[in-house]
């Protein structure tokens, strides 16, 4: 089971929890301002793809350097990725890098390379 931060009950991993706008901003706040995080050079934050509420919620509330951006080779991820990199140009964070994850598979015997979705790599 896990624990439900909102209301600090026990809820089974089973059940599936839809937060939108308000609720989303809300959770960044409590964690982003009511963690005593400490001096930090770096906090990485896995955010889902797209370009919604997470996303713009934690560029209004923290000051944000950079941003590095993980995809996987296909073609809907990497289109929801090049959205992501386009919605933070417009708010003038820079893009640091952009890691593509999940490309290949290399065999321990004999060390070749089998791609995962394909023969298309995607160019950046």
């Amino acid at each position: 089971s896990g624990i439900n931060a909102e209301y600090g009950s026990r809820s089974k991993l089973t059940v599936q929890v839809v937060w939108r706008g308000l609720m989303v901003m809300q959770a960044i706040k409590k964690l982003l301002r009511g963690v005593i995080w400490g001096p930090l050079d770096v906090l990485v934050v896995d955010m889902p793809p797209g370009t919604g509420d997470t996303q713009l919620s934690i560029t209004q509330e923290v000051p944000v350097t950079g941003v590095v951006m993980v995809t996987t080779p296909q073609a809907v991820a990497v289109a929801d990725c090049i959205k992501g990199a386009e919605m933070f140009a417009k708010v003038s964070l820079p893009i640091l890098g952009i890691i593509e994850n999940m490309v290949y598979f290399k065999c321990p015997s004999c060390e070749a390379q089998h791609p995962l979705y394909g023969d298309t790599p995607h160019r950046w």
